[in-house]
């Protein structure tokens, strides 16, 4: 065995080397299993939970009138109100916009400043804007970003949140028409 070195004796520069092996092992590992993943959007038809949520509300259910161009439906449900008390419900309506920021649509009957306050990231809200005639508050927090405006009309809370602009914000509310039979 002659030129090599006893144990314990390894240099700095050995362990260089070792080192070396090692990272172009792994390299050469990750190299060949690399799959790049694709960012998959889930989309719903919201129609069937609109139906159902019709049938079992007595406070008009409301829609966008029409789909902006770009916009796509990836959440749609009828449930129960998590931050009200038995018997109170939510209709929520989620959309991806064409520049892929979220927007969301809530109706219920439940507590409005809990659940304002969830759709809005518990945001500080101040500030009225007009939509058909109709005062919306206005709320807005900066980390994570979200906006959303909210109205109430008796027992029901309509809001609209997202983290998109105050104009698509403003002109998705603006959109929103009693879902029809």
């Amino acid at each position: 065995m002659a030129g090599r070195k006893p144990r314990g004796r390894e240099t700095a520069y050995d362990m260089v080397l070792s080192m070396g092996a090692v990272i172009l092992t792994v390299a050469l590992i990750l190299i060949i299993s690399w799959r790049p993943q694709k960012a998959v959007t889930p989309t719903v038809d919201y129609k069937a939970a609109v139906a159902n949520a019709k049938m079992q509300q007595t406070w008009p259910i409301v829609i966008p009138a029409k789909m902006p161009n770009g916009y796509v439906a990836t959440s749609a449900r009828f449930e129960p109100e998590s931050y009200g008390a038995a018997g109170q419900v939510r209709w929520y309506l989620g959309f991806q916009t064409a520049d892929h920021n979220f927007i969301s649509l809530w109706q219920t009957d439940g507590p409005t400043k809990k659940v304002v306050a969830a759709a809005s990231n518990n945001a500080s809200c101040s500030g009225v804007t007009e939509i058909a005639g109709t005062a919306w508050t206005k709320c807005e927090v900066e980390d994570p970003i979200t906006r959303a405006i909210y109205k109430t009309d008796g027992k029901v809370t309509t809001i609209v949140s997202g983290t998109t602009s105050w104009e698509e914000l403003i002109a998705f509310a603006s959109s929103l028409t009693q879902a029809k039979e």
